[in-house]
């Protein structure tokens, strides 16, 4: 919903510094038209001088408790200071105008009746956040209840409120007013928005009960926080609603008598025990401070709270201009499930020792930066998993989950091995991991939802078809068909981490429709599999199960274990040059491969001499092909681009035996380069490029080859 005042950011109303009516007395019917006329603005006021870090539900009943509040319950009312202005400083040079294209001085010329609830306002504002501030924080960083004023008004039964998401500036303003005072925030507000004058402003808070002192010091302050004349802040009038706890009102309606009878019970207890008034607007957050656990970090009142999780519409990847993370819909039987929700959120936000904390290789362990999008919750495989997105990285939590139907508490409501109550608590056996995916795409439609003795189990992209297992080490054989849920999860995947030889290699194919990249993946023990991919510099992404690019990955599979747990993301494949070898050894082939991270730090290149392998190629009964033995690593090297677009020209030479018992240094270039030429313990050159020497079989020696183009030394890869 959204107000029918004038904007957040709208200067503050003249009201005027004429003298008031019978000196500092100020009608009631003036009040009244005053808080009908400017609501919105005493709401943004209140909003912005209680504590950041409370719920954004809580702190927006709040704040407009206090602006209903701010009204006198005497017709005639007296001011703490009637000499105070109520008309605003104007605007500084350079300002933007005012929303609605009217100056701030043009507004209204006398409002008596709003300067008195601006003053009642920041009065209630400021003893509500010092009570706050007061060493009231009671177990588990909870506020404890605060007294409640004679009036219970406004209340929101079943809904959960916010206000409109701000963006990065409004979440920047949150945390530079998080480490600031009451009285700071106060000063900010009416400097910054209600664009009064520092030594107004400083009248206004010592009318406020503030010391001149302090008051002075918070003016001071204040004009140092950053944001300039209009700052982005929250709108606590444009908000958004939620559906509360549901699974919990069902429950209550299962035992509505008892619930009944009990909420009498309780009423009569505090109707019995109730103790002296409390300050006028100090109830005003006692909706705000029940009890419920808040962040301490802005940036974690959304991100922590999973009504404010981002979900994608059903089929929106349909007509999305990126197929990646962000349009993933979500998914499992546990999506409404605020409590497990609630803690996978909880133990990403904190550092909580009771929840594993497992991270790739550069990949941030902070908390979300805003609220992230939910990409699956629900049971796998006797765990209860959640996957979460923030834009930058993945996070996938699961804990134990008890029950025929995975649900976590037994009837009592308390759940086995629980460190604490309460919908936050961690679960003994807890995991999280995180892994960094920014510049995901398509060609990544598939995650880890669990690890068993069976096998992976991963989620796949909502627009994946098909999913298959190849095995690296049987290439032409038929692929093994594995189960696809109605929820995108796979049924059990072989994986070959942790295997001490190399056996079998398998490599999922994920089958998507026209117009959409198919997913090759092999598992590297992390959260996110790597893409495999065959494909020269400049050409685009092949397939690398198709024809003799499945010959050179199967010479190639090897020597993937030793990538698992760098945070790769993609293994490329090419073919850079064929030699025919002497004394009739056969075709070689020279293959360059190389991984790359998601951190881009941490890349490896190798070029490989795959030999032709003994007698004519032949089909075993399973459908598989001979491809000889695995390739021989002829160079490594670790960063930089070789192999790539940028660094495309190359060279990579070995020491070769043939089958005549001759010695030679073999070598060849990539595309582009020729004239090659041995130096140091062997002679020689060649014009093409290619290039096979005689050598003794400790010969070192260097190869250099041309670039044709430019006429520059490749590089050499050794």
């Amino acid at each position: 919903m959204t107000p029918s005042q004038p904007s957040p950011t709208e200067p503050a109303p003249g009201t005027g510094a004429e003298p008031r009516p019978d000196g500092a007395v100020v009608r009631l019917e003036a009040a009244e038209a005053a808080i009908v006329e400017h609501y919105a603005r005493l709401v943004r006021l209140g909003y912005l001088i209680l504590p950041p870090d409370l719920a954004r539900h809580r702190r927006v009943v709040a704040a407009h408790a206090l602006a209903q509040r701010a009204l006198p319950r005497s017709r005639r009312t007296g001011l703490a200071r009637p000499g105070l202005p109520t008309r605003p400083a104007p605007p500084a040079p350079g300002a933007p105008d005012d929303p609605d294209g009217r100056d701030c001085a043009a507004l209204a010329e006398a409002d008596p009746g709003y300067g008195c609830l601006r003053e009642r306002l920041v009065t209630s504002a400021l003893a509500v956040a010092r009570r706050s501030a007061g060493g009231r924080r009671g177990p588990a960083g909870t506020l404890r209840r605060l007294g409640r004023g004679p009036r219970l008004l406004p209340q929101v039964l079943g809904l959960r409120l916010s206000p409109l998401p701000g963006g990065a500036e409004a979440l920047a303003m949150e945390q530079a007013l998080l480490a600031s005072t009451p009285a700071v925030r106060a000063a900010f507000a009416l400097t910054r928005l209600e664009h009064l004058a520092a030594d107004e402003a400083e009248s206004l808070l010592t009318a406020a009960r503030v010391r001149p002192q302090e008051a002075r010091a918070a003016v001071s302050a204040a004009a140092a926080l950053p944001g300039g004349d209009r700052p982005a802040l929250e709108d606590p009038c444009a908000l958004r609603a939620r559906p509360g706890d549901l699974l919990r009102r069902r429950q209550y309606r299962r035992t509505g008598t008892a619930a009944a009878a009990a909420l009498l019970l309780g009423a009569g207890l505090v109707t019995t025990t109730g103790g002296g008034e409390a300050p006028e607007g100090a109830g005003a957050v006692d909706d705000a401070r029940s009890g419920e656990t808040a962040p301490l970090n802005p940036a974690l009142v959304a991100s922590a709270d999973p009504e404010q999780l981002e979900r994608v519409r059903e089929g929106a990847w349909r007509d999305a201009s990126r197929v990646d993370f962000s349009a993933w819909e979500p998914r499992g039987s546990a999506v409404d499930d605020e409590e497990l929700l609630g803690r996978a959120l909880a133990a990403w936000s904190t550092a909580d020792p009771a929840v594993a904390v497992t991270v790739t290789p550069g990949t941030a362990t902070g908390p979300p930066p805003a609220a992230p999008r939910l990409l699956y919750a629900g049971r796998v495989a006797e765990r209860s998993v959640v996957l979460l997105h923030d834009g930058l990285r993945l996070a996938r939590f699961a804990e134990p989950a008890a029950g025929p139907a995975g649900e976590a508490a037994g009837a009592d409501g308390e759940r086995a091995g629980r460190s604490g109550g309460g919908r936050d608590a961690p679960v003994t056996g807890s995991t999280l991991e995180l892994a960094r995916v920014d510049g995901a795409s398509g060609g990544h439609p598939a995650v880890v939802l669990h690890r068993g003795t069976d096998g992976v189990r991963y989620l796949t992209a909502p627009w994946v078809e098909r999913a298959d297992v190849h095995d690296l080490l049987a290439p032409g054989a038929d692929p093994a068909r594995v189960a696809l849920g109605e929820d995108g999860v796979t049924g059990p995947v072989p994986t070959g981490v942790g295997s001490a030889e190399c056996v079998d290699s398998p490599l999922l194919e994920l089958t998507t429709p026209p117009g959409l990249p198919t997913g090759v993946l092999v598992d590297m023990g992390e959260l996110v599999p790597a893409a495999v991919t065959d494909a020269a510099p400049g050409v685009g992404h092949g397939h690398p199960l198709r024809g003799e690019a499945a010959d050179r990955l199967a010479r190639t599979a090897c020597h993937l274990p030793d990538l698992a747990g760098s945070g790769v993301r993609l293994v490329n494949s090419w073919e850079f040059a064929t030699q025919e070898l002497p004394d009739g050894g056969g075709r070689a082939s020279w293959v360059c491969t190389r991984a790359e991270t998601w951190r881009g730090e941490g890349v490896r290149t190798v070029t490989q001499l795959q030999l032709p392998p003994d007698g004519e190629p032949a089909a075993d009964d399973g459908g598989a092909r001979e491809f000889g033995e695995a390739g021989v690593i002829t160079a490594r090297a670790e960063g930089g681009a070789d192999c790539t677009l940028r660094e495309h020209h190359f060279t990579a030479s070995a020491l070769w035996e043939s089958p005549d018992d001759g010695w030679y240094l073999i070598a060849a270039a990539s595309p582009g380069v020729g004239e090659l030429t041995v130096r140091g313990d062997v002679d020689g050159a060649a014009d093409g490029r290619t290039l096979a020497v005689p050598a003794a079989p400790d010969a070192e020696a260097e190869v250099v080859g041309v670039v044709t183009r430019t006429g520059e030394a490749a590089t050499e890869l050794r």
